[in-house]
């Protein structure tokens, strides 16, 4: 398989491995092609798959990328990655160039040059990656890959708690605007409890309101449970990752199936 099929068909699945995100203090990455949270030394532009055009990332910019694959070209090896696009805020994504026929527009190459390894932001319920694509950009109620039909929200990696309304076309979800979006204006956490304050209720996420006046009036508690959650079987087996929000289960994918 080559690198551009190995690419399109996982961009396609919108899937990928990670692993578990515990709650304890994240250590900033120190191998150049760890899988992990980068952020941008300078702005620069990069090509968007799914496109025929590049889009911009400016500097301090925090995204999640995989790095680390390798193949072979002229007999020589050389290194290729990603960075996963879905979890950056709206305001910078929606002037970006909507996807060709079958294409995503999530993720794009990944430069080293500009980019440096970054602990995980305090604000992200997932802290530690290894192999990550979309898992944590996308959190649902539902142990289901059928993002047509299924509402999701987000902690994005600029620091945004976003809730998106369910599709009628999954190839669209990249583009999509949210419905509701606030600003991370207070983080706590305490073991495996996350507490995210904002200054507005975030319309289809189960936050709850814990003053009336100020930055911080609402509240969003995730918490993240031990054990992995399995669906399916054989082929069709997928790993999610369990968060109790505000008291209601949500999942994000942990594996690709088998």
């Amino acid at each position: 398989m080559t690198v551009k099929q190995w690419i399109t068909g996982t961009v396609a699945l919108g899937l990928g491995l990670i692993a578990y995100g515990t709650l304890a203090n994240a250590a900033t990455a120190t191998n150049p092609f760890d899988s992990g949270y980068y952020q941008a030394t300078k702005t620069f532009k990069t090509h968007l798959y799914g496109t025929a055009q590049n889009i911009t990332i400016p500097k301090g910019t925090i995204v999640q990328a995989r790095t680390g694959m390798r193949t072979s070209k002229v007999g020589q090896d050389y290194q290729v990655g990603e960075m996963d696009l879905l979890n950056l805020n709206y305001s910078l994504r929606k002037t970006w160039p909507r996807a060709n026929a079958g294409g995503v527009a999530n993720m794009s190459a990944f430069n080293k040059s500009s980019l440096k390894a970054v602990a995980a932001p305090k604000y992200m319920p997932i802290q530690q990656l290894t192999a990550s694509y979309t898992t944590g950009a996308v959190i649902t109620r539902k142990m289901s890959q059928n993002w047509s039909k299924d509402a999701w929200l987000t902690v994005t990696t600029d620091g945004y708690v976003a809730h998106f309304a369910a599709l009628k076309k999954a190839n669209t979800r990249s583009q999509r605007k949210p419905d509701s979006v606030a600003k991370v204006t207070k983080t706590k956490r305490s073991g495996s409890t996350l507490s995210l304050y904002y200054r507005h209720h975030v319309k289809g996420v189960p936050d709850k309101q814990v003053a009336k006046t100020g930055k911080a009036q609402y509240r969003l508690t995730i918490v993240t449970k031990k054990e992995m959650t399995t669906n399916g079987d054989g082929s069709s087996l997928v790993n999610y990752i369990n968060f109790k929000i505000g008291g209601k289960n949500y999942y994000t994918f942990y594996n690709m199936p088998n």
